[in-house]
C-alpha cells in the first residue's frame, strides 16, 4: 500500500522510466531471459555478459580476494561473520565512482534490459557488493538460512560467481523458484530452517547454483525464497551482486550511493537514482 501510495507522487518519474527502456537493447534472447525472470524468478545469463566488463571485473575481484586472505582488509559489515565486504575501501563518503568495474558490471545494457522488462520499466540499481565467504563453525544465521529479500517490494539480484562454486561444499547460492515460492505465502519475517521449508517444498524443487567461476545468474530474489555461504571448512566463495529495486524506494532515501561523472545520459541518471 505504501509503494502503490508513493509511486503516484512518482508518476512523471515512473512514466518517464516505462519510455526508457525503449532505448535499452531488446532482442529474443534478451527477451527469454526477461520471460524466465517473470515466471520463474531467475535466469542463466553467463551467455551474454560482456567479456570485456567481465574481464576488468575478474582482475579487480582477485587483487581484492588476495589482500583478504592476506588480512589487510577486515570485515566491517553488520553481524556476518562468514563473510567479508571487499569494496567498502573503494568508497568515497559511502559512494562508488561509476567508472569502478563494480558499477560498469552492473550498467552493461544487455543486464539493465533484462532487469527493466521484468519490472516494466527502469529499476533502480540500489547497491553492489563482492563478497568472500568462508567457512565458520557458529550456527546458521541471517543470509544463510531461507529468506525473501526486503530492500523493497521488488528485488531482482544479479550475480557472477568470482570462484568455482561447483560443489556443495563451496556454498552455492541456492534457491526456490518462484512457482514453489508462490505458494508459501508471504511473511515479514522470512528467515526459516532447513526444516521448516523441507515440510512444506519438496526437495527436487530446490535449485543449488552450482557453476564454474564466471558463472553469471539473475534472481528475483523478493520472490524466491534463497540461502547461501554454507561453506565447509577450507572452501571460500568470492561472489559479486547488484541488486536492482523498482522506483520510489519504499525507505527513507539513504545518501547517494554512486558518483557520477558529469557526462550522463538521462537513462544512466535514472538508473542511478541521481534525478
Amino acid at each position: 500500500v505504501i509503494k502503490f501510495i508513493r509511486r503516484i507522487f512518482f508518476y512523471d518519474e515512473i512514466n518517464q522510466r516505462r519510455k526508457l527502456i525503449q532505448q535499452l537493447p531488446v532482442n529474443p534472447i534478451l527477451t527469454r531471459h526477461s520471460r524466465q525472470v517473470l515466471d520463474e524468478g531467475y535466469t542463466i545469463v553467463s551467455d551474454i555478459v560482456e567479456v570485456g566488463r567481465l574481464a576488468a571485473l575478474t582482475r579487480a575481484a582477485e587483487s581484492k580476494m588476495v589482500r583478504a586472505n592476506s588480512e589487510e582488509l577486515h570485515e566491517i559489515t553488520r553481524n556476518k561473520n562468514f563473510w567479508v565486504r571487499l569494496l567498502d575501501e573503494d568508497m568515497v563518503n559511502g559512494t562508488l565512482a561509476i567508472d569502478s568495474p563494480f558499477v560498469e558490471m552492473a550498467l552493461q545494457p544487455e543486464i539493465v534490459s533484462i532487469v527493466s522488462h521484468a519490472f516494466g520499466e527502469l529499476p533502480r540499481l540500489d547497491y553492489v557488493l563482492l563478497t568472500l565467504s568462508k567457512s565458520t563453525n557458529d550456527e546458521l544465521s541471517y543470509s544463510q538460512l531461507w529468506h525473501r529479500d526486503h530492500d523493497d517490494t521488488r528485488v531482482i539480484k544479479f550475480f557472477v560467481y568470482l570462484t568455482d562454486v561447483q560443489d556443495s561444499k563451496d556454498g552455492p547460492f541456492t534457491f526456490i523458484p518462484a512457482s514453489h515460492s508462490d505458494k508459501l505465502g508471504y511473511r515479514l519475517r522470512s528467515h526459516q530452517t532447513d526444516e521448516q521449508i523441507a515440510k512444506r517444498i519438496p526437495t527436487e524443487a530446490i535449485v543449488e547454483m552450482k557453476a564454474p567461476c564466471l558463472s553469471a545468474f539473475i534472481v528475483d530474489t523478493s520472490r524466491c525464497l534463497h540461502m547461501g555461504s554454507r561453506l565447509s571448512y577450507g572452501h571460500q566463495r568470492l561472489l559479486y551482486t547488484a541488486t536492482f529495486i523498482s522506483a520510489p524506494r519504499i525507505y527513507p532515501e539513504p545518501p547517494p550511493r554512486f558518483r557520477l561523472c558529469g557526462s550522463e545520459s538521462d537513462l544512466l541518471k535514472l538508473l542511478l537514482a541521481q534525478r
